[in-house]
Parts: structure tokens; C-alpha cells; sequence
């Protein structure tokens, strides 16, 4: 069986956790980003979840801290490449506890300064209009159960929706694509594209660049690719994965405006998969073997500079960190963590040599570190927050 990035956690929460809140809720907090008020200081306590980054110097976090007898879905921001973070605002919202299968948020994106999203297991979507300061929920575009992946660039959001009914068996309705504009006032459009029911899927963008990956392998179907260089128009592409070898689509990472790598996972055993990648230099009508990396790890996700190294986060029974620097078929691994699967989210190279992790992620069990590499993804370490 082959799960795309974090869904052998979700994949199951999915279909049997029951959503909460009640859409157009908003929560101020208190703080502010620096020219903004009065900057408040990161919460005692507080544990990473997901990270997200507009620039190389501007980023956010999503995690979880105390907050008198509970516990509060806080977002933290830099402005000074992760040197210095700051309490940005807070979500009323819970972390999902993958652990215990609650639903709650695991997810932010920014596709400007101003405008955020946070979502995850269950119909939990927020956005902010105002750097993260404060969030408003939001009703899942065309009645849909949850979103399964959302992806946001100055030219618009886009989002993958699943309408099957949370706490029963998948259904055979297919999933849903929407899109919604920048502007103040926008609201979400359906694009209509061939998607399969599915429990997870890939949506990514950079600039007016955006893919997305729907894995058929347990469904007896190639696996659906579509790619767009205005944000409108999408053609499908073949991908490259081969289903005789057990192997699915999981993600597309646009590295320009035309190249896009390709990551490929599958045939599972204990503790291990097959993990290879592909590169295309045209939005993925043509592809190059990129390379297959060390079998340890069984979930994975793939970040890309824009000169085209490469990462693979990936976890099973430890947790573990491939690159390939090479532009060629050569992969190392260069953290290998024997630490039961704690496991990372969200891995982003934010330019040619810095690159970010999120180590045991709060919304399972672990530490809940943000780490950082310097060098290209040779070495990485914890950062204080």
C-alpha cells in the first residue's frame, strides 16, 4: 500500500474523526509582527507542527503551547530568516492528535504577508487577511467533507476537497478543485478536473506555476497529474511511477517555472520503501530519472531548491533525510535517527542552501523541533525558537 507525504498518520483519522467549530468564527490575539504593535514572545512550551515560508526571510510556524489549562494552536513568524520568531497569532482551532484520532488543523500556508490559511483533519479551514494576527473560519468550498491539500501563491489559492462523509467508508465521489483569488472579496471557483475519490492528494504552486497529484495505485488507475502554467488551464500528464513495481505518485515540487520533480513511493516492507525521483524540464510532458535513494523510511516528502538539489524527509520505525546535490542520480543519506518514526513535515528549501524541517511534529509524538541546513542539506540541527 502506498501513502502520499503524512497519510499513513491521516489516512485513517480521516474517515473516522468528526469535525468541530463552526464556520465564520474568528479569534484576535494578542501581539503583533515587528512594525505591526508590540511583538510577543513565543509561548513556554510551544511545539512545531508545520512550517511555511513566503521568502528566505520571511516564514511561519504552526504548533501547539500551553495556554493556561489548555492548550493553544498558536502561529509564530520571522521576518529575519528564522533568527529571531515571534508570537503571530493564535487559531481556534485544536492540533489534530494523529496519536488518538482527533480531528483539529496541521497545516499553514502563506501565499502573502497578509493572506494564510491553516487547515487539516476534518472541515477545518481558516484564513488570515492580516499576517496571522488573527483567523476566521471558513466553510470547505462546495460543501465538501475536508480539504486535503491546499497550496497559495500571490496569484490565488488553490485546494483539493474530499466530499465523502467523515466516519464512514470512502465514498465514490470524486474529489473536488477549487480555486480562489487574491483579492479581497474572492471567492472559491470549482476547476474541473479527473479525481478520483481519494483520502489524500497533492496540490503545489509557485508563481502562476500549479500541479496536481491524485495516486490511483489502489484504484487500479494510472495515477492523475495535471499541470498549469497560468492557474486556469490544466493538461493532464503521465506520471512516471511505475504501478508494476508498486510504486504511486505522491507529490510534484516546481522547482522554476517549467522544471518539477517528482517524487515516486511504494513497495513497502518492514520499515522500508522504494523511494525514487524524476525531474522534467517541461511542466512533466517529458521526464529524467533522478535517482532512487536508501530504502529505510516508508513515508517521504520531497523539497527542491531553485538550482534543483534535492530532499526527502522520511520516517517508518526512525526517522530519516536523503539529498541529492549531484543534478544526477546520487543520493546520500544524511540523518538517520533510530527514534521509534517520529518522523518530519513540511521539509522546504527557501534557496539554494537553506533549507527547513519540522522534526516530530506536535500533532504526533515528538519533539516538535524546527530544523535548519546551511549547507545545502548536508547538516542540520535544532533551532531555538
Amino acid at each position: 500500500m502506498n501513502l502520499t507525504a503524512r497519510a499513513a498518520r491521516t489516512a485513517a483519522i480521516a474517515m473516522t474523526c468528526a469535525a468541530a467549530l463552526a464556520p465564520g468564527t474568528a479569534l484576535a490575539a494578542s501581539g503583533a509582527p515587528a512594525g505591526g504593535g508590540p511583538i510577543a514572545a513565543v509561548p513556554a512550551g510551544f511545539s512545531a507542527n508545520a512550517d511555511t515560508w513566503l521568502t528566505a526571510q520571511q516564514g511561519w510556524l504552526l504548533g501547539a503551547a500551553p495556554c493556561g489549562t489548555a492548550t493553544c494552536s498558536d502561529v509564530l513568524g520571522t521576518t529575519d530568516g528564522g533568527t529571531t520568531w515571534h508570537l503571530a497569532g493564535t487559531v481556534k482551532a485544536p492540533i489534530a492528535s494523529l496519536g488518538h484520532g482527533t480531528p483539529g488543523i496541521t497545516e499553514v500556508r502563506f501565499g502573502t504577508p497578509a493572506v494564510g490559511w491553516a487547515f487539516g483533519i476534518g472541515a477545518f479551514l481558516f484564513q488570515t487577511t492580516n499576517g496571522g494576527k488573527s483567523w476566521t473560519r471558513m466553510p470547505v468550498p462546495g460543501g465538501a467533507q475536508q480539504v486535503l491539500d491546499l497550496a497559495t501563491g500571490p496569484a490565488g489559492t488553490y485546494a483539493v476537497t474530499s466530499y465523502c462523509v467523515l466516519g464512514k467508508p470512502l465514498c465514490s465521489h470524486p474529489l473536488g478543485f477549487w480555486r480562489i483569488g487574491a483579492a479581497p472579496g474572492s471567492t472559491w471557483t470549482p476547476i474541473t478536473l479527473s479525481l478520483p475519490s481519494n483520502v489524500t492528494a497533492n496540490v503545489a504552486v509557485l508563481g502562476k506555476t500549479v500541479y496536481v497529484v491524485d495516486n490511483q495505485l489502489l484504484h487500479g488507475q494510472p495515477d492523475k497529474l495535471y499541470a498549469s502554467t497560468d492557474g486556469l488551464h490544466f493538461a493532464a500528464r503521465t506520471a512516471p511511477c511505475a504501478h508494476s513495481q508498486d510504486l504511486a505518485l505522491l507529490q510534484a515540487v516546481p522547482i522554476s517555472a517549467t522544471s518539477v520533480a517528482l517524487l515516486c513511493d511504494g513497495n513497502p516492507g518492514f520499515s522500508k520503501a522504494v523511494k525514487t525521483v524524476y525531474i522534467s524540464a517541461d511542466t512533466g510532458k517529458t521526464d529524467t530519472y533522478a535517482g532512487q535513494m536508501g530504502l529505510f523510511g516508508i513515508q517521504a516528502e520531497l523539497t527542491a531548491s531553485p538550482s534543483g538539489n534535492l530532499a526527502v524527509a522520511s520516517w517508518s520505525d526512525g526517522s530519516f533525510i536523503y539529498i541529492n546535490n549531484t543534478h544526477k542520480t546520487l543520493w546520500t543519506m544524511v540523518e538517520g535517527i533510530g527514534d521509534g518514526g517520529v518522523g518530519w513535515n513540511d521539509p522546504n528549501y527557501v534557496s539554494n542552501t537553506t533549507a527547513w524541517v519540522v522534526y516530530g511534529p506536535a500533532d504526533f509524538v515528538g519533539p516538535g523541533q524546527l530544523w535548519v541546513s546551511r549547507d545545502s542539506g548536508q547538516h542540520w540541527a535544532p533551532v531555538k525558537l
